[in-house]
């Protein structure tokens, strides 16, 4: 081999290089000769769930392509997309560096030493190829797989339902300026289990500025799903002012197993309805230099609204000002604060939209709209498996309490060795991996 010495003391060989002066008993050798390592090592817990969401994707989207020339399958393919994303991987150009992973590779259905997985150009062509109706039918599955999730049917669930800009820079189809984020961007609508934090949910929306629009449409559609499987499960909706719309609220009356709590714009009607209860409150904190919360109920009706509706204020006046809030409930039996609170609670869901953003779901690169809200479903199906290894393969350990961002820089970004023979492959973590304990009770279940 070629041998050249610099003049620093570091001897160089082909696909060698030696150090002499780092260590005083010991030179330092780096070579390029090292076995298989993959450093996504926790796509191998992936690749052993059994009938993952992204295998569930994959068989909704007809495949018109001569089966005879075909390398990849859909299958192969969204499950690429999908462990790609759990990884930090969240563009489709990183196909082309991560085809030859054999970690990727196991979880997805092949070998080692197989051919490599698809390409960028292969993995757009697929985003781009999705239609309308396959559309659909992966938002039913999302809350079809929501729903199998239990073991049986809970007696209540609430539906905790925001939604979020994903900023876009280009010329992507519906993407418009929205003034409250003043950036051109969709709106994606997203639909969480208040008492776990769950996906049921993810729906690209555009970025226009009625963000009521058409979400009675959606919500009734997703409500009536879940109770056609669950009959007995009373189904509370909870969400900031711009989900009051008076068709939901018209439509709740009629419809006894469902409930509501959420916010309302405050209005000069509004205000006159607790205008003694301000003033009591404001002499309260000039008497006694000690800020005041009050909560109040009362019955009111909008002229857009079919029937009263109960309306919960909560007064505080502070150093800081005159603070007034309005929400609006189907309840009528709890008191004005422990409603409030209850509703106050949605703010967990902030914390679960940021761990859906950890897998980079505001990305959305494509042209086309259905390309993209193809895209949030990836991102979607990306983060119901990882909360479904957390909760479940993780549970009881440290791990089953990280945010997914822990979850992917700890778990799915661990480096894996692998040595394929003839009668298996063995994928090797290190000894000293810092959840050891929590990967062997992983294992555990996942082979149960």
């Amino acid at each position: 081999m070629c041998k050249d010495t610099t003049n620093n003391g570091v001897s160089q060989e082909k696909n060698l290089f030696s150090f002499q002066d780092v260590l005083p008993d010991r030179k330092i050798q780096v070579d390029f000769n090292a076995p298989d390592i993959s450093s996504n090592g926790g796509l191998v817990l992936v690749g052993l769930m059994k009938d993952s969401i992204a295998r569930k994707i994959a068989r909704l989207i007809p495949d018109y392509r001569n089966q005879l020339f075909v390398q990849h399958s859909y299958e192969e393919m969204v499950c690429q997309r999908v462990g790609q994303i759990m990884c930090g991987y969240e563009d489709a150009n990183d196909c082309d560096r991560l085809r030859h992973d054999s970690a990727l590779k196991m979880s997805v259905g092949r070998k080692a030493s197989d051919p490599g997985l698809c390409s960028q150009p292969t993995m757009t062509r697929l985003e781009n190829h999705i239609d309308k109706r396959t559309l659909w039918k992966i938002a039913e599955l999302f809350v079809k797989d929501y729903i199998s999730s239990f073991d049986k049917a809970p007696r209540k669930i609430i539906l905790d339902v925001d939604d979020t800009n994903a900023n876009t820079y280009g010329a992507q189809q519906l993407s418009l300026f929205n003034d409250y984020y003043d950036e051109y961007c969709y709106m994606p609508m997203v639909i969480f289990d208040g008492m776990n934090g769950k996906l049921i949910l993810p729906l690209l929306r555009p970025g226009r500025r009625n963000k009521s629009l058409n979400i009675f449409g959606i919500l009734r559609r997703v409500i009536e799903y879940i109770h056609k499987e669950w009959p007995h499960t009373i189904i509370e909706l909870r969400g900031d002012s711009h989900f009051c719309s008076h068709e939901f609220m018209d439509w709740v009356k009629t419809h006894l197993y469902v409930r509501f709590i959420t916010g309302l714009s405050g209005n000069p009607a509004l205000m006159k309805k607790i205008d003694k209860q301000l003033r009591r409150a404001k002499g309260d904190f000039e008497l006694h230099h000690e800020d005041v919360r009050r909560y109040y109920s009362f019955e009111y009706k909008a002229k857009s609204w079919k029937y009263r509706q109960r309306v919960i204020a909560k007064i505080e006046v502070s150093d800081k000002g005159v603070n007034v809030r309005f929400i609006v409930t189907s309840n009528r039996n709890n008191k004005p604060e422990t409603v409030y609170r209850r509703y106050c609670k949605r703010g967990t869901m902030e914390l679960w939209i940021k761990d859906l953003k950890y897998f980079r779901a505001d990305r959305m690169s494509c042209s086309s709209f259905r390309a993209n809200m193809f895209r949030l479903f990836l991102y979607g199906a990306a983060y119901v498996t990882a909360y479904r290894l957390r909760s479940k393969a993780f549970s009881n350990t440290e791990v089953g309490a990280f945010t997914m961002d822990s979850f992917m820089k700890r778990i799915m970004l661990s480096a894996v060795f692998i040595v394929e023979k003839k009668t298996f492959i063995r994928f090797s973590f290190s000894p000293h991996h810092r959840h050891l304990e929590a990967l062997s009770q992983a294992l555990t279940r996942l082979s149960a």
